[in-house]
C-alpha cells in the first residue's frame, strides 16, 4: 500500500506568501555561508540541500486535504477531496482520457468545503471511460455535491461531468472491501459530522482521521476502541493548533498537536503525520509548534512526521 500526500492544509488553500518565501530564501542563504566557510573547496550545493531541516528543505503546500492510495492490486482510492485532487487529477489524466476504462475509489470524510472544494477541477471526472464510486457515511451525499456545482456557484453542473458516477451508503464500524483493502468507517468528533477509514492491506493498517477534536474526556470512550486501532502501521490525523489555540477553540473541531500525539501513543501506533495545518500559520511556525509539542521520534520508537505536500509512505 503506497500512500501519497496531495493536501494538508486545513480550512483553506493556503498560497506560500511572498514575505515568506522570501524569509525563508534568506534563511537558507545564511545557513550556506556558514556551511561554505567551514570547508570552501568541498561545499556541495547538493549535499547542503538535501539535509535542510522543515520546512526550509520543502514547503508544506497550500492546497486542502486530499490523500491518494495504491493498493497492491491496483486499486486507486483517495481520501477526500481538497484543492490537492486537482494537482492528483493531472496526474491521471493522460489515462483518464486514453479510451481505456478507469475505475477510482473516494472515500469522503465530510462535505465541509476544504474536503471537496477540489472536485469540480478533477480531471478525470469528465472522463467517459472513468467510473468513480463515492463511499460515504452520508445519507444525501449526491445532492450535496450537486449543491457546490449549482450555475449559481459553478459553471459546469455536477451531472454534466462526463465520468460515471456511482454512490455507496456505508454504516460505521461496518467493514467493507475494496479489492484487497478491508475499510472500516468510524464516527469523529467534529461539527456536522465526520467520518475517519481504517484500512487494512495483508497485516498493515492505516487509520484516516482528518477533522477531528480528540479531548481528554473522549479518552474512556476511544480506549473501547482501542482493539480495532491499537497497533497500527500508520495515522493521518488533524493536528490543527498549538495547545494554547486548542483550549481558546474547544467545539471548533480540530485538535492540539499534543493531544494528536497523545492519541497516537495511547493507540501504540507505529507512525503519526500531522497534517490539517492551521491557514494563518506559516510553515516555520508549523514546524516550531510540531518541534515544541512533539518530538520528532518518540520514546518506543514511534515516529512523528510534520505532513506536507508530496510525501509518501509505503506500509
Amino acid at each position: 500500500m503506497k500512500i501519497t500526500l496531495f493536501g494538508v492544509r486545513g480550512s483553506l488553500p493556503t498560497p506560500i506568501s511572498k514575505q515568506e518565501q522570501r524569509e525563508k530564501t534568506l534563511k537558507i542563504l545564511h545557513l550556506a555561508k556558514e556551511e561554505w566557510k567551514k570547508d570552501p573547496n568541498g561545499f556541495s550545493e547538493e549535499e547542503f540541500l538535501n539535509h535542510l531541516p522543515i520546512p526550509l528543505s520543502q514547503d508544506l503546500g497550500g492546497n486542502t486535504t486530499c490523500v491518494f492510495i495504491e493498493g497492491d492490486g491496483g486499486e486507486r482510492v483517495i481520501l477526500d477531496m481538497g484543492t490537492g485532487l486537482r494537482v492528483l487529477g493531472n496526474q491521471l489524466a493522460s489515462e483518464a482520457f486514453s479510451g481505456k476504462e478507469m475505475d477510482i475509489h473516494i472515500l469522503v470524510s465530510h462535505t465541509h468545503w476544504d474536503h471537496i472544494q477540489g472536485w469540480p477541477f478533477f480531471k478525470p471526472g469528465y472522463s467517459p471511460s472513468v467510473n468513480i464510486h463515492f463511499y460515504s457515511c452520508i445519507p444525501n451525499l449526491e445532492e450535496r455535491l450537486e449543491r457546490q456545482q449549482h450555475p449559481e456557484n459553478f459553471p459546469v453542473t455536477f451531472q454534466q461531468m462526463a465520468s460515471k458516477k456511482h454512490f455507496h451508503l456505508w454504516k460505521e464500524f461496518e467493514s467493507y472491501m475494496l479489492g484487497g483493502l478491508k475499510i472500516i468507517p468510524f464516527g469523529l468528533r467534529h461539527p456536522g459530522s465526520c467520518t475517519g477509514y481504517r484500512i487494512r492491506e495483508g497485516n498493515k493498517i492505516f487509520l484516516f482521521c482528518t477533522d477531528v477534536e480528540y479531548r481528554e474526556e473522549d479518552r474512556e470512550h476511544l480506549l473501547k476502541m482501542k482493539p480495532q486501532i491499537a497497533g497500527a502501521d500508520l495515522i493521518i490525523i488533524d493536528a490543527q493548533y498549538s495547545t494554547s489555540e486548542a483550549e481558546k477553540k474547544i467545539g471548533w473541531g480540530h485538535t492540539a498537536v499534543s493531544k494528536a500525539v497523545e492519541f497516537a501513543e495511547m493507540m501504540e501506533i507505529r507512525s503519526v503525520v500531522l497534517t490539517h495545518h492551521e491557514p494563518d500559520h506559516t510553515d516555520h511556525e508549523v514546524a516550531r509548534i510540531i518541534l515544541d509539542e512533539a518530538r520528532l521520534l518518540k520514546p518506543g520508537g514511534m515516529q512523528v512526521h510534520i505532513a506536507h505536500e508530496g510525501q509518501k509512505f509505503i506500509l
